[in-house]
């Protein structure tokens, strides 16, 4: 076995030297060395290919011409390194309410298919939740299924559909290239949803990610021993299941990549359950419009940055925001410095006049925000970034250069919070300022240097100055770079 296990290690290093050679000619827009259609390419798909060493197998023969020979030699092997651990797209679409499609490649699963204009008749696998009328629809169950389509669901449900295979919690079943585990789901608090019923959510494991669909559920314990998940649809709406509270704590149980409020804006639950659910998450979080699509290759996204100015331009007088459409506009007269960035380009501020004005990002006052940048240079009484006429948010101590907000609530015992951690010592640094909806923390090198309780913040609909005062005032320009201006809509931790 070690005589094999080193013939393949020198196979895959000459293929992926080889695989470079052959970068221009051997591009796919799928996955063609994926031999065993699990949608990740790999070991599994690289044992296959070696059975087939030097014959003429079509199916592992995908060296492209001209290269191709229609033999199976180090040609196919290059392909197959070069996208190596690549992964099948999986697409995600919201239905609205309870109803979800996931696909990939030739596989379509729906959940709860509800509320359908459309009747594509396509799917691989319909999985139902439950019994209630805003999970089973015969009617939407008709429109998504064709000759092949296979069912499952709770027995209760297979008994009133006539058809299908049940399923119970903890239950996981195989299918051609992708499974299906049931989870429980219940209510703890509320009689709407009996754990005795045996009703279930999903994880559909497809082309290697793990989609968790929680179903009519409360905060149950069984959700911190899910294992890995993806993405995990978590209702929000409250009434029959957990709230927005509830959901955001089911994310610290779950620990998700991306995690999406459902089960609201129909029958229960409006978009501020949705909006609730995305400030208190413990992850990153993604509100969906009905018939919404995102992919695989979105879910790594930060879907909380609601603005970034990354301030890598070389020319103009426009700091594109990266996120959204927040562009902000230079006066006076910083200057790019495309080579002297912390990340990429920055722009220097000479301390007389300069400075970035951009439209309206958030207002404080609505809730839970960070804002975090890379600073370098600046001297005691200098701002970083202000609100237009409001507060500033980031500046340094007049007399120390310690990092400091003025950003707070209102009342007669409000005060500004300073920390003790200089930032003016001509190193970079990163500064930020996060508020949780009850605390004020500040943070530089992504370690909390200062903190307090606030029971509000003041706010204002203005926009921001990026290297100077909330009024322009002289002494409060930045003399240094700014570079990597980020505003997120949640608290996040560094």
């Amino acid at each position: 076995m070690k005589a094999v296990y080193i013939l393949s290690s020198r196979f895959l290093l000459f293929s992926f030297v080889v695989g470079l050679m052959l970068l221009s000619v051997c591009r796919a827009d799928e996955l063609v060395s994926d031999f065993n259609g699990d949608g990740i390419v790999n070991l599994s798909d690289f044992s296959i290919l070696t059975q087939y060493w030097l014959q003429g197998e079509p199916s592992v023969d995908i060296a492209p011409t001209p290269l191709g020979d229609q033999i199976v030699n180090y040609k196919d092997l290059a392909v197959l390194a070069e996208h190596w651990l690549e992964t099948e797209t999986v697409y995600i679409q919201w239905l609205a309410h309870s109803s979800v499609k996931v696909w990939a490649g030739d596989v379509v699963v729906y959940v709860d298919p509800r509320n359908l204009s459309v009747s594509p008749h396509d799917a691989t696998l319909v999985c139902v939740t439950h019994s209630h009328s805003d999970h089973y629809q015969p009617a939407d169950i008709a429109k998504v299924s064709g000759p092949e389509t296979l069912f499952i669901a709770p027995a209760d449900v297979v008994t009133l559909y006539g058809r299908g295979q049940t399923i119970l919690p903890g239950q996981m079943m195989q299918f051609d290239g992708f499974s299906v585990t049931a989870v429980p789901a219940y209510n703890t608090n509320k009689p709407n949803h009996p754990k005795s019923n045996n009703w279930v959510g999903y994880i559909i494991e497809l082309a290697s990610k793990r989609i968790y669909i929680a179903g009519d559920t409360d905060l149950i314990e069984e959700m911190k021993t899910l294992g890995h998940i993806d993405v995990a649809f978590l209702p929000a709406g409250g009434a029959y299941t957990m709230n927005a509270q509830e959901a955001a704590e089911a994310t610290k149980y779950i620990n998700p990549t991306l995690a999406i409020p459902y089960h609201w804006g129909q029958n229960v639950g409006t978009i501020r359950d949705a909006e609730t659910f995305a400030e208190l998450a413990a992850c990153n979080v993604k509100i969906m419009s009905p018939g919404e699509i995102i992919s695989s290759d979105d879910w790594l996204k930060d879907f909380s940055l609601v603005a970034h100015w990354k301030l890598d331009e070389t020319t103009g007088l426009i700091a594109q925001d990266s996120a959204g459409d927040k562009h902000g506009t230079l006066n006076g007269n910083p200057i790019w410095q495309p080579d002297s960035g912390k990340i990429d380009g920055a722009l220097q501020f000479d301390g007389d006049g300069d400075y970035v004005s951009t439209p309206l990002v958030l207002n404080p006052a609505s809730g839970r925000f960070s804002v975090f940048t890379w600073v370098k240079g600046g001297a005691p009484g200098q701002v970083i970034i202000s609100k237009t006429g409001g507060a500033n948010w980031l500046l340094v101590d007049i007399s120390t250069g310690n990092l400091m907000t003025e950003l707070k609530g209102t009342g007669r015992n409000i005060r500004t919070l300073a920390s003790q951690t200089i930032v003016t010592d001509s190193d970079w640094h990163r500064v930020g300022l996060v508020w949780d909806g009850s605390n004020r923390v500040l943070y530089v090198d992504d370690v909390e240097v200062a903190g307090d309780m606030q029971g509000n913040l003041a706010g204002s609909d203005s926009g921001l100055f990026i290297g100077a005062g909330r009024n322009l005032e002289p002494g409060s320009f930045w003399t240094g770079l700014i570079d990597d201006v980020r505003i997120h809509n949640r608290a996040v931790t560094p």
